[in-house]
């Protein structure tokens, strides 16, 4: 390379970064008092820099830009509100709101794009609420990831989304279609995640992650809100949840798996997923797995809470349901009680 090009690339990189230093976003944050480390005890008058979206310091004292000896920077006054981390909601499904008074039905006259459009306000709301990352665990796959983008994009607001798409279930067990037809049943093609045998499970893990699935959600037992009475019994077997794990992990992929009794609880984490969801009826047994097995417990105690409000004035809740409801909301306080006793 001559000296006339090595000249040009060095002005070229020059301009550049000078580009790039003007481009610079700052903005200070004074926080009355500011939860910086959970855990530890809060702190008071602090200043945070964010520099293009990064948090990148935090001083003593209500710093300006002149302070901190920068060009210039935003000042976000909240010097009378109390500062902590965005949360984080490990199990939600963004794309839909539980609503006794709505027509259950609707689902035969809206379409995809209705459902994504209508998710938009419940992205706000859950924004507003402080929670700036969501872990959504189950949602069509073609509207859970146009949302994602959308965020992403800043053309709408709302949390961070990490996204299952859908869930690896057993044929008839929780995640397949229940309570129709068979007509109306055989008009829908079955869900990419539903599976028979190891086999087929390894092809459902391959067949999320190809629609774009961050984590593999499983439902390793039977569930409440299912139309069938099938309990809450494990429904993927032992070699059907291995074969998941294996599969997932060897694609760069944890497991969440969605599990009411011991059974499926424990089965699921000798098999080596990474969260159980819910874990209703889990035991000394389980716990003793989840330390062992570097695992988590998403416990989703407010379903709890409006599944047992909800049971005493919807008289449009199947029966099957009903049932579920009433043998399981009552045990998920103590099985709760007993996993942190046991941490």
């Amino acid at each position: 390379m001559n000296f006339k090009k090595i000249l040009i690339s060095i002005l070229c990189l020059t301009v550049s970064l000078q580009i790039i230093g003007q481009n610079k976003q700052t903005t200070l944050i004074h926080a009355g008092t500011l939860l910086a480390i959970p855990g530890q005890k809060p702190t008071s008058n602090q200043t945070i820099v964010i520099e293009n979206g990064m948090i990148t310091a935090v001083h003593d004292g209500f710093k300006t830009s002149q302070d901190l000896k920068l060009d210039k920077a935003e000042i976000i006054d909240l010097k009378n509100q109390f500062v902590l981390p965005g949360l984080i909601d490990m199990h939600t499904h963004i794309t839909d709101e539980r609503d006794p008074t709505k027509n259950q039905h609707e689902w035969t006259t809206l379409s995809d794009e209705d459902l994504a459009l209508r998710a938009i306000p419940y992205l706000k709301t859950t924004l507003d609420a402080g929670f700036t990352t969501i872990r959504n665990l189950g949602a069509d796959a073609n509207n859970i990831n146009a949302l994602k983008r959308a965020v992403n994009e800043k053309i709408i607001e709302g949390p961070r989304i990490i996204a299952s798409t859908g869930a690896v279930s057993a044929s008839g067990g929780h995640g397949d279609f229940h309570g129709y037809r068979s007509e109306i049943l055989n008009a829908f093609e079955p869900s990419v995640g539903i599976c028979n045998g190891a086999d087929d499970c390894r092809r459902a893990v391959r067949e999320l992650v190809k629609q774009g699935a961050d984590v593999i959600k499983i439902t390793a037992t039977g569930g409440v809100l299912s139309n069938t009475a099938a309990g809450v019994g494990q429904q993927l077997t032992d070699d059907e949840l291995t074969a998941i794990v294996e599969t997932a992990t060897s694609l760069g992929r944890k497991v969440a798996a969605h599990a009411h009794a011991a059974d499926g609880i424990n089965a699921a984490l000798k098999a080596g997923v990474k969260s159980i969801e819910h874990g209703s009826y889990l035991d000394d047994a389980s716990v003793k797995l989840f330390v062992e097995n570097d695992a988590y417990l998403v416990p989703t105690l407010l379903a709890g809470v409006w599944l047992s409000e909800e049971v005493e004035t919807n008289k449009n809740i199947p029966p099957a349901i009903v049932e579920k409801i009433y043998q399981v909301v009552p045990v998920v306080e103590a099985s709760f009680k007993r996993a942190l006793k046991g941490n």
